[in-house]
C-alpha cells in the first residue's frame, strides 16, 4: 500500500474470490522452499535496513520527503500489507498511527496473531475495525484449533462484504500461515493458496514449521468435508 494517507481499497486486478478457489489436485502437497525462505530473507534484511535510512532522512511531512516524491524515490511502504483477493489482506504490524489509513483502505476486520505485542482494540473501534486476537510465538506456527478459528472468523466476515487483514510483525509467517489457511478453509489446494499469497507478497517466506502445520490444517479441512 502507498503512504499517501488516501489509501484506496484494493485495486480491480487483484484475485477476487470466486476466481482464486481451483479444483483440489490430489498428490500435489504444498512443500517449504529453502531458497526462497534464503533469498527474501536477505531482501527483507535490506529492506528493513532501508526502512530505518528512510525514517531518519526522510520523517513524515517534512521537506525531505517531498523533495523524494517529487523525484520519485521509491519510500517504504507506511501502510504494510499487500491484498490477496478483494477482500483479504496479509501484511505486518499496524502503528497505531497508521489504523486510520487502515480504515480508508476499506478493512473492517483485523487478526492479530502475534504473541510479543497486540492491537490496541478500542482503538481500531473507533474506526469500526474488529479485532481477533490469536497469538503465535515469532517463528512457530499457530495450532490447528487457532487457524480454524481465524479461518472461520475471517471467512465469516468476508461472506458478509467486510475486508479481513490478517498480520504477524513483519508479514513474513505467521500472518501468512492464517492467511492460506483462509483460502484453504474456502475451498483452495494448500498448494495454490500458498502461491497465491506469494504472488501477492513478495515478503510471504513461512518457515518449515508453518508449512508443515499448513499441511496438518489441509488435511484436517479435508476430513472435515468427508465427515
Amino acid at each position: 500500500m502507498s503512504s499517501d494517507p488516501t489509501i484506496t481499497p484494493p485495486p480491480s486486478d487483484v484475485v477476487r474470490e470466486d476466481e482464486a478457489v481451483q479444483p483440489f489436485q490430489p498428490g500435489l502437497q504444498v512443500q517449504f522452499s529453502s531458497t526462497r525462505w534464503f533469498t527474501t530473507g536477505i531482501v527483507r534484511l535490506a529492506y528493513r535496513a532501508w526502512t530505518r535510512v528512510a525514517a531518519r532522512l526522510f520523517p513524515e511531512h517534512s521537506a525531505t520527503r517531498r523533495l523524494a516524491t517529487a523525484l520519485h524515490i521509491s519510500l517504504p511502504d507506511k501502510l504494510n500489507m499487500s491484498w490477496v483477493t478483494t477482500h483479504l489482506a496479509v501484511g505486518g504490524r499496524v502503528h497505531p498511527t497508521d489504523i486510520g489509513a487502515l480504515a480508508r483502505a476499506g478493512v473492517t476486520d483485523v487478526i492479530d496473531t502475534r504473541a510479543e505485542y497486540r492491537d490496541d482494540a478500542q482503538a481500531l473501534a473507533k474506526e469500526q475495525i474488529e479485532l481477533l486476537y490469536l497469538p503465535a510465538p515469532d517463528t512457530f506456527p499457530l495450532s490447528v484449533e487457532q487457524l480454524m478459528q481465524g479461518a472461520s472468523w475471517a471467512n465469516e466476515r468476508m461472506q458478509r462484504g467486510g475486508r479481513v487483514l490478517i498480520h504477524c510483525e513483519h508479514g513474513v509467517g505467521r500472518s501468512v500461515l492464517l492467511t492460506c489457511a483462509v483460502l484453504v478453509c474456502g475451498g483452495m489446494s494448500a498448494s495454490d493458496a500458498l502461491a497465491l499469497v506469494q504472488r501477492k507478497r513478495w515478503q510471504a517466506a513461512p518457515n518449515h514449521r508453518q508449512i508443515a502445520r499448513l499441511r496438518e490444517f489441509e488435511e484436517a479441512c479435508r476430513s472435515r468435508r468427508k465427515a
